[in-house]
C-alpha cells in the first residue's frame, strides 16, 4: 500500500470548495491531485519503505513488476477539480497526434464524475463545426465560442471525454477527474481573461486544430453508487464505507477518499487523499463515508 500526499494546484479559475481538504489553504485551488505520477507534479509517499520518495520514482523502480512496463509514467492521474469559473476550452491529442506533435506514443483520455453540477446545467463538449476549415473560418471572424457545443449535466453524472473532443468544465462544477495517458492539453480559447499580473495564458491553436475531431462528443450517463463504469482503458466505482475493502483484482487499484477517516500504516487517511492498493491488500474503510476506486483495464496477469 502506498499512501500519497495530495498536491495543491492553484489556478486562475479555481475556487474554495477544496480548501476543506487542504488545511485552509488561502489561494484558489483548481486541482487537488490525489494520484499523480507525472515527473513535474508527482505525489510524495507517506508510508512504508518508500516514505519520502515520489510516486514517479517508485514507478520507475516497480513498473515492470506492476505490469506497467510499457508506460513512461504512471498512466492514471486522479484529481478533485473545483471550477469557480469556466475552464479554458481545450482538447487532448490521441495517440497518433501525440506522437506527431510531441514525439510521445500516448495521448490523453479523461472522465469526470460530477460531485456538484455546473451552475448553468451544462458543460462545453463537442464541436458544432463540420470540418477544420469551418473552425478556421470561425477563428478568423472571432466566433470561437460558437465552435463549441454544449452538453447537459446533473449532479452524479459521469462524462467521458475521448481524445480529440473539444471540451471545458463550466462554473460551479465540482468533479472527480480521472485521466489516462500523457499530460498534453491544448488551450483553444480562454475568454481573453488575464492573470493577477495582467498576462493572458498561452493558447495552442495550431496543435488544437491538429487534434480536434469534429464528430467527437462526451459520453454522459448517471452514476449510481456501487456501479462500475468501464472504459477501454480504465474503470471506476463509487463506494460507501462501513467495511474492510480488499483489492481482489489482478492489478493496482487507486483509492480516492472523499469523506471519512481511516488509519493505515501509522498514517491518517482522510478526505482529499489517495492511495494505491496492490492485489490482495486491504484498507479498513469502516470509518470512510465515500471513496472512489479506479483501475486500469489493460493490465494483464498477476503481479
Amino acid at each position: 500500500m502506498y499512501i500519497l500526499q495530495p498536491i495543491i494546484h492553484e489556478t486562475i479559475w479555481g475556487g474554495n470548495k477544496l480548501k476543506k481538504y487542504a488545511d485552509n489553504h488561502r489561494g484558489n485551488i483548481g486541482h487537488l491531485y490525489l494520484i499523480n505520477g507525472h515527473r513535474d507534479m508527482s505525489n510524495y509517499i507517506l508510508n512504508g519503505d518508500m516514505q519520502g520518495k515520489k510516486l514517479s520514482e517508485v514507478f520507475n523502480i516497480y513498473k515492470n513488476k506492476w505490469n506497467m512496463g510499457k508506460y513512461e509514467e504512471f498512466p492514471l492521474t486522479i484529481a478533485l477539480v473545483d471550477a469557480k469559473d469556466d475552464l479554458s476550452i481545450q482538447v487532448h491529442p490521441d495517440d497518433i497526434t501525440a506522437e506527431k506533435l510531441e514525439h510521445k506514443k500516448i495521448g490523453k483520455k479523461e472522465s469526470w464524475l460530477f460531485l456538484d453540477a455546473p451552475d448553468s446545467g451544462w458543460i462545453y463538449g463537442g464541436c458544432k463545426c463540420q470540418s477544420t476549415e469551418d473552425i478556421k473560418e470561425s477563428i478568423e471572424h472571432n466566433n470561437i465560442q460558437n465552435v463549441t457545443a454544449k452538453v447537459n449535466i446533473k449532479k452524479s453524472d459521469y462524462a467521458c471525454v475521448e481524445a480529440g473532443t473539444l471540451h471545458a468544465m463550466t462554473k460551479g462544477s465540482l468533479v472527480y477527474e480521472i485521466e489516462y495517458g500523457s499530460d498534453f492539453t491544448y488551450r483553444f480559447y480562454d475568454y481573453e481573461r488575464v492573470d493577477s499580473c495582467g498576462n493572458r495564458r498561452e493558447l495552442h491553436i495550431d496543435k488544437a486544430l491538429c487534434s480536434i475531431k469534429t464528430g467527437k462528443r462526451p459520453f454522459v450517463k448517471h452514476c449510481c453508487p456501487s456501479e462500475w463504469i468501464s472504459e477501454d482503458v480504465y474503470e471506476i466505482c463509487m463506494l460507501t464505507g462501513g467495511h474492510r475493502y480488499v483489492n481482489t483484482s489482478g492489478g493496482i487499484e487507486c483509492i480516492s477518499v472523499l469523506s471519512g477517516l481511516a488509519r493505515e500504516d501509522g498514517v491518517d487517511i482522510k478526505g482529499g487523499m489517495g492511495l494505491l492498493l496492490l492485489p490482495g491488500e486491504e484498507i479498513d474503510a469502516s470509518a470512510l463515508d465515500e471513496f472512489i476506486v479506479a483501475r486500469l483495464c489493460d493490465n494483464e496477469g498477476d503481479m
